[in-house]
């Protein structure tokens, strides 16, 4: 087979992914799966029970494998499905166009879905769980701060501690080092990879082993840029390839509010230093489109423009799919028309100023995915979680988003 019928193959499949031969994806807990969109309820193994390379070649990996070569679909996989449904520029796509390279690693693929070769060309490693925000569509599994609230709120310790750290685990550090040389890409998350001490580990490793050529993608809430006398920035400056994406919801109270511990005027402070120290850098926010902010985006995203803090492509939706709750589709259909208009309007502005791009598609991405289904049914879940929260911190959700005053309609 041709290069140019491989990639044609690669780009035709709606579910073949490269993850499988490039990547394994590792919560601080030890939780193992195929990526980080997959379905986090189906674990692919544990690294506090298995080697990385025991969970490699497992049952369920093979079977994955085997799936994306016949062309059927796997379960875990679900949530890039229904992205592309609306148009989005999923991993699965990202994945393929970057790493199709590696087409020769799915060629020696044997008929039982083993892969000889462990390889972590792309690593996305959530090291700790080590966060000072609380967001509201998080959990204690990958935030630390939110261990006592969930305690307060639900009544019952979490099963794994407050503080998770993966390389606490001796064997897992040892069988990762040599991995760490073949890394192309390594994204970082958490918890909050800032303040989490052995991201700098990593990265002075990267370092000291000349590897300044791995590229660094961030998923960050940019509260901070300094750890321990570290400044972010300068490592960042010594990288070739770096990409921020702020998860950056919305502006001022209704931001603080969805992610608790933010400080909006530190957010904004730390993006026009960011801008004078790392000109070169480039910077994104990713905002998780949930029915708290997504009436709100269209507004932050003209805002920022016009502050000179985003350029006006940088944006990138993550369309909230799970918890279910929050989903945009729970806005039931006779309220939707005022969302419609919003962004409507907000896409004529974007494409008569800017043109067509990425901004463009995302915000069309949205307005997509609002339309396909109606959660409607979810509303009263949606207050029976969100009504305690806003009791214990001394919220108000509709205060800060009083275009859902139309819950009240649905409250017991």
């Amino acid at each position: 087979m041709s290069v140019k019928d491989k990639y044609a193959k690669l780009y035709a499949s709606k579910v073949f992914c490269m993850m499988p031969w490039i990547h394994t994806h590792v919560w601080p807990s030890g939780k193992a799966f195929p990526c980080c969109m997959s379905d986090s309820t189906v674990e692919y193994g544990n690294l506090n029970d298995n080697s990385l390379a025991e969970i490699w070649n497992n049952e369920k990996y093979r079977q994955l494998r085997k799936n994306m070569l016949n062309g059927d679909e796997t379960k875990e996989c679900s949530r890039c499905y229904e992205m592309e449904k609306s148009n989005v520029f999923t991993l699965r796509k990202m994945v393929n166009q970057y790493y199709g390279k590696h087409w020769d690693r799915v060629e020696t693929t044997q008929l039982d879905g083993t892969v000889e070769e462990l390889n972590m060309g792309y690593m996305d490693i959530r090291v700790s769980n080590i966060c000072n925000f609380r967001c509201r569509s998080c959990s204690p599994e990958l935030s630390s701060a939110w261990y006592e609230e969930h305690i307060k709120l639900y009544g019952y310790t979490p099963k794994d501690p407050k503080i998770m750290n993966i390389l606490e685990n001796k064997k897992f550090w040892d069988d990762l080092q040599p991995l760490l040389l073949t890394v192309e890409e390594a994204c970082w998350a958490g918890g909050e990879p800032i303040i989490t001490e052995e991201h700098y580990k990593i990265l002075d490793f990267w370092i000291e082993n000349k590897m300044k050529d791995v590229r660094l993608r961030y998923t960050t809430n940019f509260s901070n840029l300094y750890f321990k006398k570290k400044s972010i920035l300068e490592y960042w400056n010594s990288f070739k390839d770096v990409r921020i994406a702020a998860s950056l919801d919305a502006m001022g109270a209704r931001g603080e509010l969805i992610r608790a511990g933010t400080n909006w005027d530190v957010i904004e402070d730390n993006r026009r230093q960011m801008i004078k120290e790392c000109p070169d850098v480039y910077f994104e926010i990713t905002p998780t489109v949930s029915i708290m902010n997504v009436y709100h985006l269209p507004d932050f995203h003209k805002e920022w423009i016009d502050k000179g803090l985003l350029e006006p492509q940088n944006v990138r939706m993550n369309i909230l799919t799970y918890p279910t709750e929050y989903r945009i589709q729970i806005i039931p259909p006779k309220e939707r028309k005022k969302f419609i208009d919003k962004y409507t309007e907000h896409i004529k502005w974007i494409d008569d100023n800017f043109g067509d791009g990425a901004a463009k598609r995302g915000f069309e991405s949205v307005l997509d995915f609002l339309q396909q289904e109606n959660y409607e049914n979810l509303i009263p879940d949606f207050i029976d979680r969100n009504t305690p929260l806003d009791k214990l911190r001394g919220e108000s959700l509709y205060q800060v988003a009083p275009e859902l005053e139309f819950f009240r309609d649905y409250e017991h």
